[in-house]
């Protein structure tokens, strides 16, 4: 879910080349298995005393040329080809709950999300209490909500809105880290803290999706390549609290 029209579109091209570049390996795949096995029962016994042909022996240049240009990505079949991802342009912070039931999720991930660095901006934030509680409210018990960024601070809103105990803030950091509650940070109550507990540095570790989010997307990439840090949290939802039941409750009375 993207609200921004540019980068959904992107997105959706870039799903439909791969969807497109999937079908393509799976024919030229089946292509090739039926030609092989029409060639190997319809060959001539004779062809098989002529000497193999020699293979093109590359140019000094050519190899040298080759050993110092980074191997090519090798692309491959993925189950599903990609069927199974879509994008689409939808503002989260609104519409979030009518387009998922409860407990219908097993991931949600949050990669990048725009800082909005000014404090008046900080409203628009993707991540904020009342949004975790739609976010819990779409995901299953166990299921996992990814963040990821760049921006320290925004890391620490992070942990502070969902009620984690070092979310103080980076040391010797700006002021909006540890800002008062009118900058964005809230004091602790109950409630978000009872719907999600974060994952261990050693889960994290575990995680092929954490790799992947870090290493594989176009931003993580990016940041990458800036030499920037990257700042994840990973939180487990967990399961429902049992309502509490009074005297009058057990003996079937309301």
């Amino acid at each position: 879910m993207e609200i921004r029209a540019q980068v959904a579109e992107y997105l959706t091209s870039r799903i439909h080349a791969l969807r497109f570049q999937q079908t393509h390996l799976q024919h030229s795949s089946t292509t090739t298995t039926t030609t092989t096995t029409s060639s190997s029962s319809s060959s001539d016994p004779n062809l098989e005393k002529l000497p193999p042909v020699p293979s093109a022996i590359p140019t000094t240049e050519e190899s040298d040329t080759a050993a110092d240009s980074p191997p090519s990505e090798q692309v491959s079949t993925v189950p599903g080809g990609y069927q199974n991802i879509s994008a689409l342009r939808a503002n989260t912070m609104k519409f979030f709950p009518n387009f998922f039931a409860r407990g219908q999720l097993s991931k949600i991930f949050i990669c990048f999300p725009d800082p909005h660095f000014k404090t008046r901006k900080h409203k628009a934030r993707i991540v904020s209490e009342s949004l975790n509680a739609e976010y819990a409210y779409s995901l299953r018990p166990g299921g996992l909500l990814y963040t990821i960024t760049d921006v320290e601070e925004y890391h620490y809103w992070i942990l502070r809105h969902f009620k984690q105990d070092d979310a103080e803030g980076p040391p010797g950091g700006s002021g909006d880290a540890t800002a008062p509650a009118a900058s964005g940070t809230v004091e602790k109550l109950p409630g978000v803290e009872e719907l999600f507990e974060r994952l261990t540095e050693e889960e994290l570790r575990l995680d092929e999706c954490v790799r992947v989010m870090m290493d594989s997307t176009e931003e993580g990439k990016k940041v990458t390549r800036n030499k920037g840090n990257k700042y994840v949290a990973v939180f487990r939802r967990k399961a429902d609290p049992e309502w509490p039941l009074d005297d009058d409750d057990d003996n079937g009375c309301i």
